[in-house]
């Protein structure tokens, strides 16, 4: 053997030379193998997306496969290379860095591929490819990265071997998995099955890998030191994977032998299961394709011939009924487990024993077994996670289980003529032999049905550990794993699934029904014909009528006791009769012949028709219980007892049965009756003390005599005889209905009270004396009072002598018995006095061990929980709060007392106190603010309500600009966060943050102007789900207390349903999440009207013509024009208005104000144009908004509903500025196009449908202190020049005030302002409720101070404005969601209609919800002082509908020039301004040279013109031919 030195100089950078172990490579797959097939039984008993358990299942699987199958076949192979000729030192040496990533990567991709291809039943290919490929993925990458870890060695890799193991990789992997979901899918996965995909996932593992390693070259870089026998190695892994394979395997056959065992036994038990499904009609299994089932017990015993327990049985009719109504047991099934409990049981098996070594039946054995079904159905509710009151109902069947076939010996002289679906106590009749078929059923089984009506439920359950199947594919498996013995399981599970629905009921109305009933042969009493798989309805046909009137009463008395033929005879004389009569009878004719035919059976013509009408009632789909009830007429026959039902459309059922069905229905008011004698019944038991030892007798021993012993009987079935002849004879001499009278509810011999409602019992004073067991009294009584509590009952006895030792619901003498212990325990109390700190010691000790055992668990608890309740903590969501003031009331006077709100200034006051600052009456105002625009107001209410005196100048109108033309949304930005992360921005990340805070402050100080909305984010890609869900997930995170909802996933149909608008194609699903929106121009008229009322001057219309500064060049002032006057024909003169401060917040206009100040200023001011449109309300929800993220050009465009119609927009092109600039034809166009996109191609998207359409110029600026001028500023400006003049400029309307707060804290710092508290505030509530001044301290406080209108707002506001002023409903919610609690005033000012409804509120469009008083309130209170004002800035109609405000324009007009005066010239000229507006907003260009005439005549059509195929709304109408 060559030294180490020799092989280093031999191989040095060379290439190795290899072989194969042949052992190794055997081992190597058989690893996979054991790894592969533990991955496809894992992912077996995977249910469900949902569930820890689930969970753990989907991560087990991917360990499995991936650090088992993969990464373990991985080395194990390579320990069957051979470099060289295996010296040790060119033995392959591991990374072990390289070799712990390889171990995690496979299972990471894996884990992947499995949440791709789901858990869902259904077959779908794209997932099982693309599951495929990343399992190809895992396992490839898995290997190139584990020969990346190999030390000693360069591999070089044949390209061609490369893609060759790949292709294998793939192949192999999506056929396993192929054919593994496939059989899984049809439910024929058996175990075979799963080990061939085993077999060929394992083939792809290592396929993969030899092909690979066949191509791989190994170049030696170093030796290997370590000198570590590969062989040995690979010996430990292979053990050690052999005992885990073989472990878990092992228990999986161990388990599945013991199922299989298991179901065997509960074949020959009386076993209850639960039968549930889904909307689909697929019914709930476990993985292995069987019914949730559990045991009532071994045996049934017979105490008597006729005793068999069937649907016949009182038993049975007893679960019938409390399965209807669960809540009479549920607050017993504690006390029920403890019962059962405490019963004799055997030495061997430890089972509660019903029949006593002496061949005796246990006391109260009809009490026991009904308690044994009630702890089954609650043990089923616990394996299902449910509430035992959501459990289901019992199906009216038992099947017989656990018999192949019924005895060859009695298929001779036998009517073969047993009907599918007939009840298991049906006879068959040969001579005088009489056979039931249940006597070869080893066991029986009943079912719990119930129905799900909501995809959360099935959910649920999924999660839960149950998969939900087509019928057919498991009713085999069923059928042979339970070993239930039905001619048709797939039809008995059908019915099931129709019963449980509860759909067989009546309508309300009147029948014909067939009434016939026969003895039953071999038992007592009687059966009766039902239709087949309705057991609880009777054969019927129904007659056209309501109901029954008198003179119809008469003529079926005339036919009474008449046979079908001489019914028929009478009922066509009738017919000869008043026409009245001949339609009645012709009706009952009607009737009777389809009831004969629908019968088919000639035993029908027996049947006699009886006068007496039977009240049946009749209920809902739902089942629910209905007042109204269905008249029958019942035609009634006594059928002979050797005629069988031949007609394949009935069957028999027990008589008692069907009255019990009658009375068990969901709500029945015979349910309480029935709750009251359950707990009549079984409460005494229940709660009694533990019962005697097994040695006991039964009250019925003497009449039963001796009896077989339990381990005498041959008879293994489900059913003990237990009779005798003696028995026999006796009960043959009883009633014939005897069966019949069992099924009423009879009251029990053993007592107990069941409390219903609060009663009150007189309970004798019992008297103690001389420590002897106490003796009744007649002295005195005490009362007791008993009140239900929840599902059971409780008793309060603080005035009873002895209360303190009686036991809830327990006998009055058991409490007396244990006073008397307690009292001869007194003279112990001395002795055990010693032992008290030994027994506290021992106490400490267990609760100290208790408390470490729980401790890890507690914690995780605890954590999760601590998890959970902040995810779905209860949030106040800001703008949900109830009103600060309650509603106005009647006065002691009985006159209706509006709220008495503080009035602003007129208009003259505010020129007159302008006018004062400059004439050294006043002093100056220490700040004066250019611009009212969102910035403009949000500074003086800022700076008025920090004690400044403050004055505003806008040169047009308040939100005239910018802040009236925005999105409409109060926003994060969901796009900045975007660009905040993958940019690694700090910057736009606290644009966010501090516009997620300011939204929260929006809806908190105008919740009537602001809102929170929905908006969607559709999906295309599934691949984006996870990235969108993230990043909005991240925007709640972010938001953190100021959040409004949580974002949330909609599945393609949801988002369907709640935006049916979507184009369905490429729809994968949605991502929700929230932000606010607002009515932007009415916010700013607020803002600026709040700050008027706090004492600011506030004047529009007035424009600032220069500045005036002092001698040091500082600005000490502004001159101002009023331009109102100018449109009177008047002529005005400048005011000069003083101020220690002056701040420009004019938006675009920011640089003409600067230049002002400097002419020789840098512009910053960087205008870009934002194009909007208003569509139709029907193109989007009312509560849904979208965002389409990826749009052609890469812009992002939101589509909101809005004020009953639908905005989208934006663009953001550069543009110049004017002050009402026009929306380009590009832009709207562009616009449509990007809707289009995305709306159902049913949805033509017209150039016409644009309602409105405008462009506003967002004021992007540049700081001009910064090194480079030319970059915009990405939040917002506050500048300050040499000369003392502030620019705020920039920012968006969410972030308003916070641009204010800095503006008036920049300009307090560099004037020395004088900010104070504000003393003597207004009630701007409207009363002394409130008092808005507590706040203001002088510092900012805007966060907190409500807007004008707030203070009285409500989301049922609206409700009191129309009882009291009778306005429309949509007028009353606008009115209160545009002006809060300002309403009463508007309302007020509403001109009455002469009208019953509405008595107020004329409407100035009948299109939409804006009134009359509006436009007076707005002259008097918001000063309005053209329409444009109205139009656009006050009731937004403008921006709603350009030609409905040009429609209304002459109403506007009118009452504007009543309330302010106006001559003919104002009025032309507001009319040629206002058109002129209007075309900024859209208004088709052949309305522009419309005049007043023409609009009040109506006569406006451009139908003719070229523009009608671009502007019309609707197709031309076509031409009529005359």
């Amino acid at each position: 053997m060559s030294t180490g030195a020799e092989l280093l100089s031999m191989y040095d950078g060379q290439i190795v030379p290899r072989s194969f172990r042949q052992g190794f490579v055997v081992l190597s797959y058989f690893v996979s193998c054991i790894g592969a097939a533990l991955t496809l039984e894992l992912l077996n008993r995977r249910t469900s997306r949902n569930g820890l358990a689930n969970h753990l299942i989907l991560v087990s699987a991917a360990v499995t496969m991936g650090g088992m199958s993969i990464w373990c076949m991985h080395f194990v192979g390579n320990r069957a290379i051979i470099l060289g000729d295996d010296e040790p030192e060119l033995r392959i040496d591991y990374s072990s860095g390289f070799s712990a990533l390889s171990y995690f990567l496979p299972i990471i991709v894996l884990l992947a591929a499995f949440v791709a291809i789901g858990a869902g039943y259904k077959v779908t290919w794209w997932r099982i490819g693309s599951g495929g490929v990343l399992a190809a993925g895992g396992i490839c990458g898995m290997h190139y990265v584990g020969n990346y870890s190999i030390d000693n060695y360069d591999c070089i890799y044949d390209p061609v071997y490369v893609v060759g193991a790949a292709l294998i990789a793939v192949f192999d992997s999506i056929v396993a998995l192929s054919i593994f979901f496939v059989f899984r899918a049809s439910w024929r996965n058996v175990w075979w099955k799963r080990a061939l995909s085993a077999c060929l996932l394992a083939g792809a593992v290592s396929g993969m890998h030899w092909v690979a390693a066949v191509g791989t070259q190994y170049r030696l870089t170093h030796l290997n030191q370590l000198n570590q026998s590969p062989q040995t190695q690979a010996i430990i892994v292979v053990i050690c994977l052999s005992v885990i394979g073989a472990f878990f395997l092992g228990g999986s056959v161990i388990y599945a032998t013991w199922h299989t065992r298991r179901n065997a036994n509960k074949a020959q038990q009386i076993v209850l299961g639960v039968a549930v499904f889904d909307r689909l009609g697929r019914i709930l299994v476990s993985p292995e394709g069987l019914l949730p089932s559990e045991k009532i017990t071994d045996t049934y015993v017979e105490r008597t011939q006729g005793d068999i327990f069937s649907i016949a049985h009182p038993l049975f009719h007893w679960m019938f009924q409390v399965s209807r109504n669960w809540n009479s047991v549920n607050g017993m099934i504690d006390g029920m487990v403890r019962h059962l409990a405490r019963l004799p049981k055997g030495s061997r098996d430890s089972k509660i024993r019903l029949i006593t070594d002496d061949g005796e039946i246990i006391e109260n054995y009809d009490a026991i077994f009904r308690e044994l079904f009630c702890v089954a159905a609650a043990s089923l509710a616990d394996k299902l996670k449910e509430q035992l009151i959501d459990i289901g109902i019992l199906w009216d069947e038992i099947l017989a289980t656990g018999v192949d076939e019924l005895p060859q010996k009695l298929g001779q002289g036998i009517d073969r003529t047993l009907e599918e679906g007939s009840y298991d106590q049906s006879s068959q009749v040969c001579g005088s032999q009489v056979i039931r078929q249940h006597e070869y059923g080893r066991g029986s089984l009943m079912f719990l049905v119930r129905h799900l009506n909501y995809s959360h439920e099935v959910d649920r359950l999924e999660a839960a550990g149950f998969r939900f199947a087509e019928i057919h594919q498991v009713c085999g498996i069923i059928g042979s794993r339970m070993q239930i013995k039905t001619r048709d399981l797939k039809a008995k599970l059908t019915n099931m699934a129709t019963f449980a629905k509860g759909g067989t009921v009546m309508s309300p109305g009147v029948y014909l029904g067939l009434f016939a009933v026969k003895a039953r042969v071999g038992s007592f009493g009687f059966d009766i014909v039902v239709k087949k798989g309705f057991r609880n309805l009777l054969p019927t046909m129904p007659i056209p009528l309501e109901r029954l009137e008198t003179w119809q009463m008469d003529i079926i008395r005339q036919v009474d006791r008449m046979n079908v033929p001489l019914l028929f005879q009478i009922l066509d004389e009738l017919k000869k009769l008043s026409p009245r009569e001949v339609l009645f009878a012709s009706q009952l004719y009607d009737a009777l012949q389809a009831l004969r035919a629908w019968i088919d059976d000639p035993i029908f013509d027996d049947a006699v028709i009886t006068s007496k009408v039977v009240q049946v009632p009749c209920r809902d789909q739902a089942g629910l219980n209905s007042t109204k009830s269905c008249a029958m007429i019942a035609l009634c026959i006594m059928m002979p007892i050797h005629v069988s039902a031949s007609s394949p459309r009935c069957e028999f059922i027990p008589l008692n049965f069907f009255k019990v069905h009658q009375i068990a229905y969901k709500d029945s008011p015979q349910l309480a009756a029935f709750a009251r004698y359950v707990h009549r019944e079984l409460s005494p038991i229940v709660n009694a003390a533990p019962i005697k030892p097994p040695g006991a007798k039964c009250q019925q021993a003497e009449e039963f005599g001796r009896r077989p012993s339990s381990h005498d009987s041959n008879h293994s079935s489900s059913t003990m005889k237990l009779w005798s002849q003696d028995t026999q004879d006796r009960q043959r001499s009883g009633s014939d209905t005897m069966s019949d009278r069992t099924a009423l509810h009879q009251p029990s011999s053993l007592g107990g009270i069941m409390v219903s409602q609060e009663i009150q019992v007189d309970i004798r004073q019992v008297d103690d004396t001389d420590g002897r067991l106490p003796v009744p009294s007649k002295a005195t009584t005490d009362r007791v009072t008993m009140v239900k509590a929840g599902a059971g009952f409780n008793f309060e006895m603080d005035c009873l002598p002895g209360a303190e030792y009686m036991r809830t619901g327990a006998p009055f003498g058991s409490a007396v018995a244990e006073r008397e212990k307690a009292y001869n325990n007194i003279g112990r109390e001395t002795t055990t006095g010693r032992y008290v700190v030994k027994i506290f010691m021992f106490q400490f000790e267990r609760a100290r061990l208790g408390l470490k055992r729980i401790a890890l668990p507690t914690t995780i608890a605890a954590v999760g929980g601590g998890a959970l309740l902040y995810s779905y903590r209860p949030r106040n969501i800001p703008g949900f709060e109830g009103p600060a003031v309650p509603p106005p009331i009647y006065g002691a006077d009985g006159t209706f007392k509006l709220p008495r709100f503080p009035k602003v200034k007129s208009r003259e006051e505010q020129i007159a106190d302008l006018k004062k600052s400059n004439s050294g009456e006043e002093e100056e105002y220490d700040m004066l603010v250019i611009g009212a625009g969102a910035t403009g107001a949000g500074v003086a209410l800022d700076a008025v309500t920090r004690g400044l005196k403050v004055a505003v100048v806008e040169r047009d109108d308040f939100s005239s600009g910018t802040s009236s033309k925005s999105t409409k949304l109060v926003h994060g930005g969901v796009r900045y966060l975007e660009k905040a992360v993958w940019n690694l921005d700090y910057s736009q990340y606290q644009l966010v943050r501090e516009a997620l805070k300011e939204r929260k402050y929006f809806l908190q100080t105008a919740p009537h102007l602001s809102s929170w909305l929905p908006i969607m984010l559709p999906l295309d890609k599934w691949w984006k789900a996870p990235y969108y869900w993230a990043g909005t997930k991240v925007y709640d995170l972010l938001a953190g207390s100021e959040g409004i909802e949580s974002s949330y996933f909609l599945t393609r149909s949801k988002a369907l349903d709640a935006f049916p608008m979507l184009k369905q194609t490429d729809l994968v699903g949605a991502l929700v999440y929230y932000d606010g929106a607002h009515n932007d121009s009415r916010m700013n008229v607020s803002i600026a009207m709040t700050a008027a009322v706090y004492g600011a001057t506030i004047l529009n219309h007035a424009e600032v013509t220069g500045l005036t500064k002092n001698s040091q060049g500082k600005l000490s002032g502004a001159v101002v024009k009023d331009l109102v006057p100018e449109r009177n024909g008047k002529k005005t003169d400048p005011i000069t208005v003083k101020a220690k401060c002056i701040v420009n917040c004019t938006g675009p206009f920011t640089d003409s104000i600067r230049k002002l100040d400097d002419q020789d200023c840098k512009e910053i001011v960087a205008p870009a144009s934002g194009v909007h449109v208003i569509l139709p309300g029907y193109y989007s929800p009312s509560n849904m908004g979208l965002i389409d993220p990826s749009t052609s050009d890469g812009r992002v465009i939101f589509f909101l509903p809005w004020q009953g119609n639908t905005i989208a927009g934006t663009t953001d092109e550069p543009t110049t500025i004017s002050p009402n600039p026009l929306p380009d034809e590009k832009s709207i166009q562009w616009i449509l196009n990007e809707v289009s996109h995305y709306l159902s191609p049913d949805i033509s998207v017209r150039r016409g449908d644009v309602l409105a359409a405008w462009s506003g110029i967002r004021p992007l600026v540049k700081d001009p202190k910064a090194k480079n001028t030319e970059s915009l500023v990405r939040n917002h400006l506050v500048d300050i020049s040499n000369s003392g003049l502030i620019t705020c400029a920039g920012g968006k309307w969410t972030t308003y005030r916070q641009m204010a707060e800095e503006c008036v804290d920049a300009a307090v710092k560099e004037f020395n302002l004088p900010t104070k508290p504000f003393f003597n505030a207004p009630r701007v509530s409207g009363t002394e409720a409130i008092d808005d001044g507590a706040i203001l301290n002088g510092t900012c406080q805007t966060h907190h101070v409500r807007l004008v209108g707030a203070h009285g707002y409500s989301k049922t506001l609206f409700i009191n404005l129309i009882q009291h002023f009778g306005v429309e409903t949509e007028v009353a919610k606008h009115l209160t969601e545009s002006y809060g609690d300002r309403a009463w005033t508007v309302a007020a000012m509403c001109k009455p209609t002469d009208l019953r409804f509405p008595a107020r509120g004329e409407r100035i469009s009948r299109l939409y919800p804006f009134v009359d008083g509006e436009i007076r309130y707005a002259i008097a209170n918001e000063y309005a002082q053209t329409a444009v004002d109205i139009l656009a800035r006050r009731t937004r109609l403008a921006f709603l509908n350009a030609q409905a405000a040009l429609e209304c324009l002459p109403k506007i007009i009118d009452i504007m020039s009543q309330e302010l005066k106006w001559d003919r010239t104002r009025q032309e000229r507001e009319w040629k301004d206002t058109v002129a507006f209007l075309q900024s907003m859209g208004l088709p260009e052949p309305m522009l040279t419309a005049t007043r005439a023409q609009v009040e005549k109506g006569k406006i059509d451009f139908s003719s013109l070229l523009e009608y195929k671009m502007y019309s709304r609707h197709d031309k109408p076509p031409v009529t031919e005359e």
